[in-house]
């Protein structure tokens, strides 16, 4: 029997976002398993220095968690975050083996490029030694982490989830939807260009500038299986994206995605039809990839196919077993 432990950053960015969501359903594909046990996700005591916007945890509750918890592998989830760096010390401090998801972003999409390569190269770099296994989810990070480990897998995350999909419901074929935070990333102001022709519908919380635009916050699950069923078209127009769970439950609905160039999850994607990529940042080109995507037909099942639950299953079984094997 292997004893897991997930660890994520302590963010509260990441209380309802994609790493979460990740763990989550990481911990709920081994439920009953009979050769692995992934423990539920632990909130460690932390803190916050508001000079360079980074979180950290408590080394002392760290150390005393990592020290007591029954695991033979940590895996730990994240990137810009200094709570990263302390967990993998003191992960191998207590002689546990370490398996690390970076849910990766390259340098020029953070909000502080040099600070990210500060970080990354003065801190991260240095510690990766004591990693075990590297699992990455895109071709841009598992060629970047391959120049500094020697162990990287790539594995998808997976999609399932209690979606609704109602094949009768007609689509309107002007409707549009963001599904997402309301912050500068996210490329809101890609929408605020759309012809008043659309009608935009917006999951997300606070004032937009498009006074036209309907928000819908705190909606159930029900509201939001709603919003995909009847939209024509889901947009990401994110700077970045590691993955895309967005993506993944438009496609689930039967509705096609306009996303930027930089969300990631295109990689697994190629030569099947339901979305379109645009150049970030390019008004012309993201209003081109509307008119020509909205209302196509998607190729549901043969997308879903690349992250069914059984084979993301057992790429993470073969990783933790050889990592647990490993001297």
């Amino acid at each position: 029997m292997i004893r897991i432990v997930l660890i994520r950053n302590v963010s509260p960015n990441n209380l309802f976002g994609g790493i979460r969501k990740h763990c989550e359903n990481l911990y709920s594909l081994f439920q009953n398993d009979k050769d692995i046990i992934i423990a539920p996700i632990t909130n460690i005591p932390g803190g916050y220095i508001s000079c360079i916007n980074k979180r950290y945890f408590y080394i002392s509750d760290l150390y005393k968690y990592l020290k007591n918890v029954n695991c033979d592998i940590v895996h730990i989830h994240g990137f810009m975050s200094l709570d990263i760096f302390q967990t993998i010390l003191i992960a191998k401090l207590v002689k546990k083996k370490i398996v690390y998801s970076p849910h990766f972003h390259p340098f020029q999409y953070l909000q502080h490029p040099n600070m990210g390569k500060f970080y990354f190269y003065t801190l991260l770099r240095p510690v990766l030694k004591f990693v075990s296994t590297i699992i990455t989810i895109s071709q841009t990070d598992t060629l970047f982490f391959k120049k500094y480990h020697n162990n990287v897998i790539a594995i998808p995350h997976q999609f399932e989830s209690n979606i609704t999909f109602k094949s009768n419901i007609k689509k309107q074929e002007n409707m549009i939807l963001f599904v997402g935070r309301n912050e500068e990333n996210k490329g809101l102001f890609h929408l605020y260009k759309l012809p008043p022709k659309y009608e935009v519908h917006c999951v997300t919380k606070g004032l937009l500038d498009r006074k036209d635009f309907i928000i819908h916050s705190n909606i159930s699950n029900e509201e939001l299986d709603d919003l995909y069923n009847k939209a024509s078209l889901v947009v990401i127009p994110s700077r970045y994206e590691a993955f895309s769970y967005v993506a993944l439950e438009a496609f689930a609905h039967e509705t096609p995605v306009v996303m930027s160039d930089t969300v990631k999850i295109a990689d697994y994607l190629q030569n099947l039809k339901g979305y379109r990529t645009f150049k970030y940042g390019d008004i012309e080109n993201f209003l081109q990839a509307v008119d020509e995507t909205i209302g196509i037909s998607v190729d549901r099942e043969a997308i879903l196919s690349n992250f069914k639950k059984s084979t993301i299953k057992e790429m993470y079984r073969s990783a933790y077993t050889k990592t647990f094997k490993q001297l």
